[in-house]
This record gives structure tokens, sequence and C-alpha cells, in this order.
């Protein structure tokens, strides 16, 4: 379904305010790095990869308000707005240290900090790009808050010791922290809440079919950007020691990697908010998702094997990093292909004709195949194209057996009235007639899965659909809301 809420104005003219704002910083700090002062803080691979970033969310978060799309348009304007203050506190850090400010200490500690709400925000953003009810859902809040208090642990019990003098953020002698498992414990469940979005979504999406599955496939990868760049940051450590490696290229490839999972977010917040589910673009964000983890796994396993510690000599250990790339690379490759395939590919179709409801309720069709016993009811799926003068798109909906029945495809269009269902069940029998799970009508309406349940069971009974018979609920309810739908156009 998509959302039918008029564009906002005042975004439209965002990414051109971001992006003169996002040059002044760079502007600013690439002065301050002229001048000597800043280190790895003012390099300009860093500070141009924020200032693209910027510029990348604020387009998403303008596109996303001309499609109707608000709330994942407000969250990209803070994820736009969370980069430039990243950008704009590095400024405000550097000049403090160099002026000998007694502001310094706090300038640090709240850019130090910074980097944790794009990591929030990117995922509330590729997630609220899927889902069509007004309410903000619990996981949002839960992410939000813990992230919050994430940042703001992290800027009051961390000190640097000197900053920006030849020890950066990923050099862990550079650092005290104040009260240390209190720190561990947010930290652990700041990690915690970077998985809820990405398992959330996942699992709804496999539990769907077609074009619902595919943009909740989507958006899942984008969601996963989040905990892939923590993990990067992890063996930016390991990297440091006992991989040896400098410092200041570490810390500038953070800056790079953040920025990255921000625009491959915002990119896909804006792919599944349209309902493009097009093979080619679902295998693109699927295999660079599942490309960027393998490549992560086979770093950090070589950063191990190639420590100076290890027993191993050059020839061995560029054997062994060669043959872990092939594997995890080869895994990584095939893996990503089946599943972007499963996200997108179309049963069957054999041509069934469409059912009528009879009295507005309940329809009945030869055809219909009996679902086996102990199967749960499938959900539906799939447009397909039909032939012919005033040809439409047409809805595949399997029933348990595996037989598919082809109904037209207007699930968009919302019937004013089906059987006496209220507005929320209309909402819920149409998310059902797109192809949405039980999990992927929760994650769209945001609702629970309990609550999904107790609108189906409703709309059974209003549309007179009885458990057993010869035929499948859900599939017949599904049939019914599109007979419906095409007969109102």
């Amino acid at each position: 379904m998509t959302a039918s809420v008029r564009p906002v104005p005042a975004l439209l003219g965002l990414p051109v305010v971001t992006g003169v704002t996002a040059g002044a910083c760079v502007v600013a700090l690439a002065g301050l790095g002229a001048a000597g002062h800043g280190g790895f803080a003012t390099e300009p691979a860093g500070a141009l990869a924020l200032a693209v970033a910027a510029v990348a969310a604020a387009v998403a978060a303008s596109r996303l308000a001309r499609s109707g799309h608000r709330a994942a348009g407000r969250l990209a304007t803070g994820l736009a707005a969370s980069l430039l203050a990243y950008l704009g506190l590095a400024v405000l850090a550097v000049a403090t240290v160099a002026a000998g400010h007694r502001w310094a200490g706090p300038a640090v500690a709240a850019w130090n900090s910074a980097w944790i709400p794009p990591l929030a925000l990117l995922q509330l953003t590729a997630s609220a790009a899927v889902r069509t009810g007004t309410v903000t859902p619990k996981a949002h809040r839960y992410v939000g808050l813990v992230l919050g208090a994430a940042t703001l642990v992290n800027a009051l019990l961390t000190t640097a010791t000197e900053p920006f003098d030849g020890l950066p953020t990923i050099a862990g002698e550079s650092w005290r922290t104040a009260l240390a498992p209190v720190g561990a414990a947010v930290t652990l469940l700041g990690v915690a809440a970077l998985l809820l979005l990405p398992v959330t979504l996942w699992r709804a999406a496999l539990g769907s079919h077609h074009t619902v599955r595919a943009r909740l496939g989507v958006a899942a990868a984008a969601a996963t950007a989040a905990p892939l760049t923590v993990v990067f940051c992890l063996l930016l450590a390991i990297a440091r020691a006992p991989g040896d490696v400098e410092p200041s290229l570490g810390s500038v490839a953070f800056l790079v990697a953040l920025s990255g999972a921000a625009v491959f977010s915002a990119a896909c917040a804006v792919t599944a908010a349209r309902g493009a589910t097009e093979p080619r673009r679902v295998g693109t964000v699927v295999r660079g998702t599942g490309l960027a983890a393998a490549a992560l796994l086979v770093v950090g396993a070589g950063t191990l094997v190639a420590a100076p510690g290890s027993s191993l000599g050059p020839t061995s250990v560029a054997l062994v990093v060669s043959a872990l790339t092939v594997v995890v690379g080869g895994g990584a490759w095939a893996g990503t292909g089946r599943l972007a395939a499963l996200l997108t590919t179309a049963p069957e179709v054999p041509a069934v004709a469409p059912v009528t409801p009879r009295g507005g309720a309940e329809g009945t069709a030869a055809g219909d195949a009996p679902p086996h016993a102990g199967t749960p009811d499938a959900a539906v799926s799939d447009v397909v194209e039909t032939t012919g003068p005033g040809a439409a798109a047409a809805e595949v909906a399997p029933d348990a057996s595996g037989a598919a029945v082809c109904v037209p495809a207007s699930a968009g269009a919302v019937p004013a009235s089906v059987g006496g269902l209220t507005a929320r069940e209309r909402e819920v029998l149409a998310a059902l007639a797109e192809g949405a799970s039980n999990a992927g009508i929760a994650a769209q309406l945001v609702v629970s899965e309990r609550t999904v349940d107790a609108h189906l069971r409703a709309i059974f009974v209003k549309l007179g659909l009885t458990p057993g018979g010869d035929t499948n609920r859900r599939v017949r309810a599904a049939r019914i809301w599109l007979e419906h739908a095409r007969q109102r156009r």
C-alpha cells in the first residue's frame, strides 16, 4: 500500500540548505587542517564523505516528502541534520582545542559521540519508508531511546586525554572512561537496539510475498547497514591492536564507512517507499549488503592472521586470506543471489476466473484447491500482467496447497465497505491482498502480530469465511477484497 499524504513543501529546498552548510563545514575543516590542527578530524576524505552523505540524506528526505511519506521524510531530514551536526561538532572541537578554550573538553566529548545518532536515524528512515500506520512503532521508540541514552552516556563518561594530538578516536589509549561498567552495559543495549529492526524487517519480508516481500527486504537490507558499520568499527580496533594499522587511517575509514551506510540506507528508503521491486534493483541491494558483510569477515580474520605476533609467514598469510576470500566471498555471492531471487520471484500462474462474493461477503469458485491439513493459511503474492483490451495487473493468490488463483490487482484502491469492515480491518485486508504475512502486516501498520491475528479473525467472521471447508480463508478474503476494489473502479 502507498501512503496518500500530501508532500511537505518545507523539505523540497532541504538539499540546497544542507549542501551549503556542509560545504561551509568542509571549508572550515580544511582551513584548520592547513593550519596544522585537528589530525584525522580535518582529513578531506572523511569530511567530504560526511558532507556527501548529508546531502544524499537531504535529497532522500525531499523525495520521500514528494511521495507523501511524511514520517520517513522527517527521519531522513534528521539523518541529514545528524551528519551535519557531526561535521559542525568536528569544526567546533578542533577550533576550541587549537585555541585552548575552556569548552574544548565538552566540545570534544560531544564530537566523539556524534557518530551514534546517524546509525539510529538511518535505520529508522528505512523502516518508516515501508510503514503505512500513523502511530510510532514501539521498536522505533526503543531504538531511539536506547541509542539516545548511549550517545549521552558516551559523551559524559569518556574524556579525551590528548585530542587530535596523534591519538585518534579508535586508539584506546587516547580516552579515559569513568564508570566503565555503566558504559559497557549501555553499549550492549545499543548493539541490541541496532539488531532489533533488521531482525524484525527480515522476518516480515521472508514471511510475505512478492511486492511486499521485496519492499520489506530492501528496507531490511538498509537497516542492516547500521550493525555492519559497528562491526567495521570493532574491526578497526582489532586493526589497531594487534593489527598495528595506523590509527589515523582507520579513523578516516570509519567516517567513510558511516557515510556510505547513510547514503545506502537513504537510497534504499526511497526505493522501498516507491514500491520499486525490480529484480535487478533488489538483487543489487541484497548482494551489496551480503558482500559488505563478507568483506568485513575476511578483513577481520585477515587482520588477526597477519598480526605481528602471528607465527605464519607472509606466504602462509596470503594463502589463508586468499582462501577465506574465495570461500566467504563465493558463499556470500551465491547466498545473496538466492535470497534476492526469493524476494522477487513470482510463482507460476494457472488461469482461474475471478470470484465475485455473494452478498458482499463470501465467494467460492471451482478450481480452489483445499489446503493441506496442518498447513498454515497462505498469503497473497505477486503481480503479473494480463493481456487483451483493457488488461490490468492481476494478483496471484496461492492457497496453502500451492495452487494459484488470478484476480484483479487493485489493493491500492480502498473499497468504502466490504462486509461491514472497520477502517482498520480494511487496511489489514488490503495489506493481506498485497501479499503481506501477519508479520508483514504488523510491520507496515505498526501494530503487533497478535493484533493482526485478532483483526483477521474478525474479518473472516464478517466475510462469512469459516475455518475448514474446501477453500483457504486468507486467499478467499483477499479475492473478495480485490474483486470489490475492481468493481468500484
